[in-house]
């Protein structure tokens, strides 16, 4: 086995060090986030800001002003990201490029080693200057709808084309999402193992196995969809069990925090980076301050009991796996409807593009053109559990609204 400490993750037990834009920081020195190093020098901030979900140039503008220093994007602008805008932010922004961790991650269309040279460099330009802090593959495979054209190769040549950028310095660390055993079993027998894995985890789905996996082999566990978002959107709940269950908001009282503040407190005590998503001012800079209380042994505890606990596989008979296609000639956008009316983007469709979705019965999407509503679709499980769902009709016609 590899010396662990060629990627080895020491928590470092002070404040980040960078000043924020025009000012002092409203997070007290004290409250602020973690930081982890990697054995190359790499510093990141255990609290993100993850730049999904349609966030723009003005928001990553605003998390920088509050003190964000590691943001989190991608070249998949049909799943809300928006990189360019994100090399944008952190230019406008004045603060040292040396002092901001900006990740991206390969499209999966760009599997295979040409192809995830070509599609680095391409990020490389979006995003400004000589180097990317780290680069991870988004998806170890395609599939219909999140790609618009059949990869020219596998992920695990992508990854040696991480491996000669990495060794070239153009990137500093390199990983890869949705990891399970046997994918990291290939990971650990390349010449470079991972910096970085980065999976689904939150309170109900803590991938304990993978996390520990990782801390054996010095491999910096990050977590997407902590605070919840993926039982709502694929998983048929109505409600976000993470923010509205019983013992996390007893946990919250009794800190006077925010739900979302204790489940951050809780995976970065864990040695987790988490990125949440927001276009929220006031959201971004709650979760920046979510470091100003302990939560003593039994309260981890508490939240480490309640893993596995939310059975999803009863909402499995009423899922659908539903094709948008979008055969028109303009950019749709497309949301997710709750229930108090609310939108929830999920991203982008290109002209002619199909955005494939699994989701439940009963699931509300909108479809808008330029702001402009132009369609909802309500899902409905009768009509089978593979679907194909026209959301604008070709130009010259009228779509029926």
């Amino acid at each position: 086995m590899r010396c662990a400490s060629s990627v080895a993750v020491l928590l470092i037990l002070r404040a980040q060090e960078a000043q924020l834009v025009g000012g002092s920081s409203e997070v007290a020195e004290n409250e602020k986030a973690p930081v982890v190093r990697l054995s190359n020098g790499l510093q990141l901030p255990l609290l993100g800001l993850g730049c999904s979900s349609g966030l723009r140039k003005n928001h990553v503008l605003s998390a920088l002003r509050l003190g964000y220093r590691h943001l989190d994007t991608a070249q998949a602008y049909q799943w809300g990201y928006h990189e360019d805008e994100v090399g944008q932010a952190v230019a406008e922004s004045k603060v040292p490029r040396s002092e901001v961790v900006v990740q991206s991650k390969i499209h999966p269309a760009d599997l295979g080693f040409e192809a995830t040279h070509r599609a680095f460099q391409i990020s490389l330009q979006r995003l400004g200057g000589s180097y990317i802090d780290s680069m991870l593959i988004h998806k170890p495979k395609c599939w219909p709808g999140a790609c618009d054209k059949e990869p020219n190769g596998t992920w695990q040549e992508s990854w040696q084309a991480l491996q000669e950028l990495h060794q070239a310095g153009k990137v500093h660390a390199i990983g890869i999402c949705d990891v399970d055993d046997g994918i990291l079993d290939e990971l650990l027998k390349m010449d470079q193992k991972p910096h970085i894995i980065q999976n689904w985890m939150d309170p109900f789905h803590q991938d304990v196995h993978l996390r520990e996996r990782c801390k054996k082999e010095g491999i910096l566990y990050q977590g997407y969809s902590t605070l919840g978002p993926q039982w709502v959107h694929f998983r048929g709940h109505k409600e976000n069990p993470v923010l509205n269950n019983p013992t996390l908001r007893s946990i919250a009282r009794r800190h006077n925090a925010t739900v979302a503040q204790v489940v951050i407190r809780w995976a970065t005590r864990h040695g987790v980076a988490v990125l949440p998503a927001s276009r929220q001012a006031q959201r971004q800079g709650s979760n920046l301050k979510s470091f100003f209380f302990e939560l003593d042994a039994s309260e981890m505890a508490s939240i480490d009991a309640l893993d596995g606990t939310l059975d999803g596989a009863a909402a499995d008979d009423l899922s659908v796996t539903v094709s948008f296609d979008n055969p028109g000639t303009s950019a749709l956008t497309v949301f997710w409807m709750a229930e108090d009316g609310s939108e929830h983007l999920v991203g982008e469709m290109a002209p002619g593009g199909i955005l494939v979705q699994r989701t439940y019965h009963g699931h509300t999407f909108r479809f808008k053109h330029q702001n402009s509503h132009l369609k909802d679709i309500k899902i409905d499980a009768n009509q089978g559990h593979d679907q194909r769902q026209r959301v604008s009709e070709p130009e010259g016609s009228s779509p029926e609204l």
